[in-house]
């Protein structure tokens, strides 16, 4: 136990509270309260009262001028509630990241039972206590005559929050905690309105520019049946290319967002999905231009985050690099939320060390979010830890899902070993490669089956040419996608309103949208109709399903455009990129196949820094495809994998380890 958190609970148990002065650091017009209470190490946030009124108001005798109260509301299913429950229940939520013996001021207790009563000791407890106000639920009884009765209409979720004394009335808000984002990873921090929408807090830290994120308390979530809400009190953010009902979005344009001033008016239904299962949004991640993969120098509209992991000058690859790096700098966020149609969510993972799963197309509605490509974009997901990233997977998907293969199936008992792709461009870490597949094979009975990609492309296919050859222009759809869906309407906006301008945007988007009026629809139709025959390929050829497992294995590869093991810096003078090892980018296997694809961090290898020039720790990963529709079952193997240590989860900071 930490010696701060003991004193804290010592104090607790003698039924002595310090009543932590509250310091006001901001209060605006609409209501909203930038505070501080002693020993937080940043402020606290409550949101503006006319778009997210209190939870109670209560009547007391107070006539002086307004003040504020930090309070805690506790919440017990006891029928007697003794001192003993008093400081177990305090104890516990002594463990949530928000709350703190700060709000210890005021207390409020409230009953689930039609029925109970505080026994004698509870009574001594609390007559003890030094609080400033005391709130004891109507259907509790008790010889306490320092407390304020009041009859609840619905119960009051536990946790932090503050107190609002003003003309004989108690108004309870609730209160965020928030961090400085110095890896400059969002666009902003937003909070829930009572209508179903958010809104932006836009705060900063004005020593490093840092922007302010919200975060609420878990303890808020305790009351929601688990069942019904698996995902309850689960904090994520989400890239900024899905469309958040209240927040105006940039999509990684400056221009687009001063174009598009007016705050979106729904939220993308894959969001309300996560939404309804208990989850909880709190901002939005920065993401690369219309999420057009971008290296870090090309991303001068809205600057790169800077990924958290190692000499903190790594690149982060493709367009959701902002989710990424959220997600292994922060410990406030249980996941990310980002896209991919080449890479977006996998080729981050592997740069920041965590997992990151693309779904097989279509698994994931994705209405509300920005085109790139309509027939490869999928939603994914990151996460540090691989048992949430199996429940996430499951329970978002549904299980009566159509784009999922149906039935009850085992991890598959194979892996795929493409031998085009392997050895990756480090020994040290082909040599972690090769023992983590060995220790996982043999501990969950696996084997291990040696593919040439090659000679079953060539047998089947029979082309002249290799699988990259062949392949190749099939990403090049999203040119005519993205510039048809949003940037040919962008651009005559944004030229109207600008005297002719075409608006300022990086390379990556300046470029396909050049080719956009000579990529011709029957161009486009033939790129298409080469995904499906890859598709077919793949999931008939390479990677099989059965009836068991789904898919009879598991086909493998490492994504890092480095070749694998070697870093990959956000300046690129000091990068070294080899021509790809295998047949193929092994990133476009699973979007060109339509496919299910896992990015997963199996441990670290040191190298010698160019930016720090001391020895740091790089974060090696393995990615996963599955036959088409096998996602449960692919993610089955990595909770499998968890369960036997081989698949662990991942910290957030420096190291991964």
């Amino acid at each position: 136990m930490q010696p701060f958190k003991a004193v804290i609970l010592a104090a607790l148990y003698v039924g002595k509270v310090w009543s932590a002065p509250i310091a006001i650091t901001l209060q605006g017009s609409d209501g909203s309260i930038l505070y501080t209470l002693e020993n937080s190490t940043s402020p606290f946030y409550v949101p503006s009262s006319v778009k997210s009124g209190p939870v109670g108001i209560y009547q007391v005798s107070y006539t002086g001028p307004e003040v504020f109260v930090p309070f805690t509301v506790l919440v017990t299913n006891e029928t007697v509630i003794t001192s003993d429950i008093l400081v177990k229940t305090l104890e516990l939520y002594m463990e949530d990241d928000v709350y703190s013996v700060g709000f210890y001021d005021g207390l409020q207790i409230i009953s689930t039972q039609s029925s109970a009563i505080l026994d004698a000791s509870a009574v001594a407890y609390l007559s003890n206590l030094t609080l400033s106000y005391l709130l004891v639920d109507s259907y509790i009884s008790g010889n306490l005559s320092s407390a304020t009765s009041f009859v609840k209409s619905e119960i009051t979720p536990p946790g932090p929050y503050l107190g609002k004394l003003s003309n004989d009335s108690l108004s309870l808000y609730k209160t965020y905690a928030t961090f400085y984002d110095e890896y400059d990873t969002f666009m902003s921090g937003f909070t829930p309105n009572d209508d179903g929408s958010y809104s932006s807090i836009g705060l900063w830290q004005p020593q490093h520019y840092d922007i302010l994120i919200p975060y609420p308390s878990k303890l808020y979530s305790a009351l929601l049946d688990t069942d019904k809400y698996p995902l309850a009190g689960l904090r994520f953010a989400i890239k900024d290319i899905i469309d958040i009902e209240g927040i105006v979005q940039h999509g990684g344009s400056q221009a687009y967002a001063r174009i598009y001033p007016t705050p979106k008016n729904a939220t993308a239904p894959a969001m309300l999905d996560l939404i309804a299962l208990g989850a909880v949004p709190i901002g939005n991640t920065k993401p690369a231009t219309f999420a057009w993969g971008a290296w870090p120098d090309q991303n001068v509209d809205i600057p790169y985050p800077w990924n958290p992991r190692a000499d903190r000058y790594l690149g982060l690859s493709a367009s959701s690099h902002g989710s990424a790096a959220a997600i292994a700098a922060y410990p406030e966020l249980d996941f990310t939320i980002g896209t991919d149609t080449g890479g977006s969510v996998r080729n981050p993972a592997d740069r920041a060390g965590v997992y990151g799963l693309r779904p097989t197309w279509s698994v994931i509605n994705v209405t509300g979010v920005i085109t790139s490509a309509k027939t490869l974009d999928a939603v994914g997901f990151l996460a540090r830890d691989p048992w949430l990233s199996n429940k996430l997977a499951k329970v978002w998907f549904g299980p009566d899902n159509p784009a999922l293969a149906s039935g009850s199936f085992s991890h598959p008992m194979k892996i795929i070993y493409p031998v085009e792709w392997f050895p990756v461009n480090s020994s040290a870490a082909q040599v972690l490669i090769d023992e983590w597949l060995t220790n996982v094979t043999t501990s969950l009975g696996m084997t291990i089956e040696y593919q040439n990609t090659s000679e079953i492309f060539q047998d089947i296919i029979g082309y002249n040419g290799t699988l990259q050859e062949w392949s190749t222009n099939i990403s090049s759809v999203n040119i005519r996608d993205n510039w048809l869906a949003l940037g040919e309407q962008f651009v005559s906006d944004y030229g109207g309103a600008n005297g002719g301008q075409y608006p300022p945007l990086d390379i990556s988007v300046r470029t396909p949208w050049a080719k956009s009026p000579t990529y011709t629809e029957e161009y486009y139709d033939q790129n298409v109709a080469l995904s499906w025959e890859f598709t077919d390929f793949i999931n008939d050829h390479v990677i099989i399903g059965n009836n068991k497992t789904c898919s009879d294995g598991l086909w493998i590869y490492q994504i890092a455009d480095t070749g694998g093991g070697v870093p990959e810096y956000r300046d690129r003078t000091l990068d070294y990129f080899p021509a790809y090892t295998g047949a193929m980018r092994g990133a476009s296997i699973a979007p060109f196949a339509h496919t299910v694809d896992i990015t997963v961090p199996i441990g670290q290898i040191p190298y010698m820094s160019a930016i720090s020039h001391v020895e740091e720790q790089l974060a090696i990963t393995l990615s996963f495809v599955a036959h088409r529709g096998c996602d449960l079952a692919l993610m089955a193997f990595v909770e499998a994998c968890a369960d036997a240590g081989y698949c662990k989860e991942v910290k957030t900071g420096r190291t991964a380890y």
